[in-house]
C-alpha cells in the first residue's frame, strides 16, 4: 500500500482513466486481480466480501487499480449510473492486469478495447454467475465443515459440454454449464456435484422443435444424461444437481412445469431453481431452493 492512492483528492471521471497514482503491487492486490480473472466481471462488493481489508480502503484501492490500467470498468454499465448514482462499479481486467496475471499470453491484447465491445447482457450473466459462486466461496470459508472444489480440481480437462439422447426420437442433444464446481463435506467425506445455468429470461422457455434454442432443451439434455448416467461416461462424477439462477418466481414456475413434463409428471430433484434477487441476499448454502418437485431443499443442511 502507498501513501498516494489513500490521498483524499478531486473526484476522478468514472470511466476514463486520469491523475495514476505511484503504484506498488501488493498481495491484496494479485488477489483481487485473480479473483476478478476468475469471474470475468465483478462488482465492486463482491471484492469487498472477498478481500479482507475495510470497505473503504478497498474501494480507493480498486479505484488505484482502475486509474493505472490494471483494472478495467466496463462502459456497458454507464447506464446504470443513469438510474442510480450509487450503483456498484463493476470491474473487469485491464491490460496491466492480464499482462501480470497471464504474461506473454495476454500480451498485444488491448483489454480495455476487448472490455469496450461487450454488452450489457454479457455482463448482467457473469454477474448472476458471481453472485452465486462470491456467495459460496464466502459461505464456506466461514462453514469449516464444508469445502468448495473449483471446476479445475475436478477434471483439467476443462471442457464440460454433456450429450445425450432423447429415447423417444434418438435425437443427441447437448448442453454445456456456464459453471461447475462441487462441495466437500469433510465430516461425511462426501462430495457433491452442481452444473448451474443463469438464466436472464430472454430465451424462451419453450419451443416445438428441438432444433432451436429453449431451456427446454436443456433440461432434457440434462435429464437424459442424468438417466443415462453420462456424467459416469464423460466426467468420472458419480452425479449432479443443476442450480438454475433466474430473474422471478414466475419464470421458476414455468421451468417446473417443464420439469413435470418431461419427468411424465413426476418432477425431478436434480433440478434446483433460485430467482437472482433472492440469492443475492442469501447464503446460497443455507437458501432454500425449490425443486424442480415444487419442495425446498438447502445444499447444506
Amino acid at each position: 500500500m502507498t501513501a498516494n492512492d489513500l490521498t483524499p483528492r478531486s473526484r476522478r471521471p468514472r470511466f476514463k482513466r486520469a491523475d495514476p497514482p505511484p503504484l506498488r503491487i501488493t498481495a491484496d492486490d494479485l488477489a483481487i486481480l485473480q479473483h476478478v480473472s476468475e469471474h470475468r466481471f465483478l462488482r465492486s462488493t463482491h471484492l469487498v466480501t472477498l478481500i479482507d481489508r475495510s470497505p473503504e480502503k478497498l474501494i480507493r484501492r480498486l479505484a488505484a487499480l482502475f486509474h493505472t490500467g490494471y483494472l478495467d470498468r466496463p462502459p456497458a454499465q454507464i447506464d446504470y449510473f443513469a438510474r442510480s448514482g450509487s450503483a456498484p462499479l463493476i470491474y473487469a481486467l485491464g491490460t496491466k492486469g492480464a499482462s501480470m496475471l497471464h504474461g506473454t499470453a495476454a500480451s498485444g491484447i488491448d483489454w480495455t478495447d476487448k472490455n469496450r465491445t461487450i454488452t450489457r447482457p454479457y455482463i448482467e450473466h457473469a454477474i448472476m454467475l458471481a453472485d452465486l459462486m462470491v456467495g459460496i466461496e464466502c459461505a464456506t470459508r466461514s462453514t469449516p465443515t464444508v469445502q468448495l472444489v473449483s471446476a479445475q480440481e475436478i477434471s483439467k480437462g476443462g471442457v464440460w459440454t454433456i450429450t445425450a439422447t432423447t429415447p423417444d426420437k434418438h435425437v443427441q442433444i447437448s448442453v454445456t454449464p456456464d459453471k461447475v464446481f462441487a462441495l466437500d463435506f469433510i465430516d461425511t467425506n462426501r462430495r457433491n456435484y452442481f452444473f448451474v445455468e443463469a438464466d436472464r429470461a430472454t430465451m424462451p422457455i419453450e419451443r416445438a422443435s428441438l432444433a432451436q434454442s429453449s431451456f427446454k432443451k436443456k433440461l432434457l439434455a440434462y435429464h437424459h444424461a442424468h438417466q443415462q448416467k453420462r456424467h459416469v461416461a464423460h466426467f468420472g462424477i458419480p452425479g449432479f444437481r443443476v442450480l438454475t439462477i433466474t430473474k422471478s418466481t414466475e419464470r421458476i414456475a414455468s421451468m417446473i412445469e417443464v420439469v413435470r413434463t418431461i419427468t411424465d409428471g413426476r418432477g425431478s430433484n436434480v433440478f434446483l431453481f433460485a430467482d437472482a434477487l433472492t440469492l443475492s441476499a442469501n447464503n446460497p448454502l443455507t437458501l432454500e431452493w425449490t425443486t424442480g418437485k415444487g419442495g425446498k431443499i438447502r445444499l447444506i443442511g
